[in-house]
């Protein structure tokens, strides 16, 4: 009808239109608005009714749940913006030692109780494993074939036997006379003051040495401390691992590995190497040039086993550690390809690294920084680590060395010493242990009087060991630094000891860190060398400035370029 306006729908709705208008001006204030009452609504029910604890009929409770504002998503902005702030106020705020986070729809649980979190690494692999995750890890962050994954599920038990290697005598004995050797005879090559790359270690060309002078006019070397401590107890420690042949022929290796290690929480996601990340493009090419490399090795390796002659620069694969020899056993056994090696090696060779050599850092961080620690530390060791300077009736006097170099003694005998070590695993430390629910079960700490737990199959549960490290429940003033903190008496009173008391950085259950034993020795054995043999203070002087923590795997990295200034200490002439 002329002069009707054109109109669509029913008149019902075309009058809702008109008086929303009327109302709030424009019908494109609906989306906001109802975006708005779908936040509220979430943090409505997920705040009263599903973080409400229930007990079911066994007496067990439900996890209680953190609220949310974004249906779907959940915490996943928290701990984005802030995880270790969000959590550790979570932890403060909520008093049974677990809780459940939201992430994509998948119900988390977050697990701080040393009791609680004992009792989850121990439930059986039907119950509560952590494989699946581990198969996923090896794949997409260290290369393994997944049209392989058969011959690796087949081989898994044997894979887990070599083990011993790194955990029991005589191999983990001869693996740490072989590192202390090593260390015993390069100590004096921390720094050598060679202003030539070409005359430079390997850990001076990635630390940027400098010679120059201090205030007192003594000749000091400049450096960055991470990549020179970080380095240098990788080309001293990794030979027994994979031999003499490996890092002569690939000197830079471990630059990929620090490198694929910044990007390795975006590799986990399976991101491509074109996906807008630099960090993530950096490390697939990283892990590129690290499996070829441990593929040649392989290929050289296998050669050796076969009785074939590898190539004139694998000349001394008879040095190749028991550890890998055993694996190659196994990959030989199952038909693994190379490529499956090299992946399942790489696996290896970063977890050997990534954290243990870090942790040195911190550890030398912590005791240079404390003068009077400093020399309690050199107190306690002197009896196992001595330093001499040899006579000399030639114009160039002869480099220092370790006249005596007592392993055992440094690590039974040192208190102190491990107690640093444990307090910066405490501090410096940040691992998560994830399992993953495949049945329903209940979850009981050691006090069968304490609260029991339902998880549920499809649950995540992880064991966030840094919030008890830092929880002020057990640990008074937890965010200081007190190198004595872990020292306390034995039985008879006689003599101290440390002990890591109710801190689990390696985990717990069948999947406890394979080298933790090693990894203590190392700890103990390169600071007390590094400690007898050298003086350390920040470059230009003045009070040391601890670095700052960047979040990584397990034991916290640093953006910080620490600079220092190293020379050796006057030392007595025999």
């Amino acid at each position: 009808m002329e002069g009707t306006p054109f109109m669509t729908g029913a008149p019902g709705r075309n009058a809702f239109l008109i008086s929303w208008q009327e109302r709030f001006g424009s019908p494109w204030l609906l989306a906001p608005i109802g975006l708005l009452l779908v936040l509220i609504a979430t943090r409505i029910y997920t705040g009263f009714v599903a973080s409400r604890t229930r007990q079911s009929r066994d007496g067990a409770n439900t996890v209680p749940a953190v609220p949310y504002w974004l249906p779907l998503i959940g915490h996943i902005p928290n701990m984005a913006l802030d995880a270790t702030t969000f959590v550790s106020s979570l932890r403060d705020s909520m008093s049974p030692g677990i809780f459940t986070l939201n992430f994509f729809g998948g119900r988390h649980n977050i697990i701080h109780n040393p009791s609680l979190a004992t009792a989850l690494m121990n439930q059986k692999s039907t119950i509560a494993t952590s494989d699946d995750v581990s198969r996923h890890i090896l794949s997409v962050v260290f290369g393994f074939p997944k049209q392989e994954q058969d011959k690796y599920d087949a081989a898994l038990p044997e894979m887990l036997t070599c083990y011993k290697h790194l955990l029991s005598e005589p191999s983990l004995g001869n693996m740490t006379r072989d590192t202390g050797e090593r260390l015993r005879g390069r100590i004096m090559d921390f720094v050598t003051g060679s202003e030539s790359l070409v005359d430079q270690m390997p850990w001076e060309r990635t630390s940027g040495v400098e010679t120059t002078k201090n205030k007192s006019g003594e000749s000091v070397v400049e450096a960055s401390l991470l990549p020179l401590v970080r380095d240098y107890a990788a080309h001293i420690t990794n030979p027994s691992l994979v031999g003499s042949d490996f890092l002569a022929n690939y000197p830079d290796f471990f630059e990929d590995i620090w490198t694929l290690d910044k990007g390795i929480l975006m590799l986990a996601t399976g991101l491509p190497r074109w996906f807008p990340v630099p960090a993530l493009t950096r490390a697939h090419i990283a892990r590129q040039r690290i499996l070829a490399a441990v593929d040649t090795f392989h290929v050289m390796l296998d050669k050796h086993m076969e009785g074939e002659k590898p190539d004139s620069k694998w000349s001394s694969l008879d040095d190749v550690g028991s550890l890998v020899m055993a694996r190659m056993s196994v990959y030989r056994k199952y038909g693994w390809s190379i490529r499956a090696r090299a992946a399942t090696e790489h696996s290896l060779l970063w977890a050997a690294n990534a954290n243990s050599d870090t942790l040195i850092f911190w550890m030398i961080n912590r005791i240079y920084a404390d003068k009077a620690l400093l020399a309690m530390v050199r107190e306690e060791i002197a009896p196992y680590v001595r330093v001499v300077q040899p006579k000399s009736d030639l114009p160039i006097a002869e480099s220092p060395r370790l006249e005596t170099f007592d392993i055992d003694g440094l690590c039974n005998s040192c208190p102190l010493l491990k107690s640093c070590y444990i307090e910066c695993l405490r501090l410096d430390a940040a691992p998560w242990s994830l399992k993953i629910v495949k049945q329903d079960f209940v979850l009981q700490g050691r006090d069968k009087e304490a609260p029991s737990w339902q998880l549920r199959k499809g649950d995540y549960a992880h064991v966030a060991h840094d919030l008890h490290n830092t929880d002020p429940a057990s640990f008074p003033n937890p965010d200081a630094w007190k190198p004595d903190r872990h020292i306390k008496f034995d039985k008879g009173e006689k003599s101290q000891v440390a002990d890591m008391g109710s801190i689990r950085p390696y985990g717990g259950g069948a999947s406890m860190c394979k080298g933790r034993a090693f990894a203590f020795k190392q700890a103990m054995l390169f600071p007390a060398a590094m400690i007898a043999m050298w003086d350390i203070e920040p470059a230009g002087g003045g009070d040391w400035k601890m670095p700052r923590h960047r979040k990584a795997t397990g034991v916290y990295n640093s953006n910080d370029d620490t600079r220092v200034w190293v020379k050796r200490r006057s030392l007595p002439s025999e």
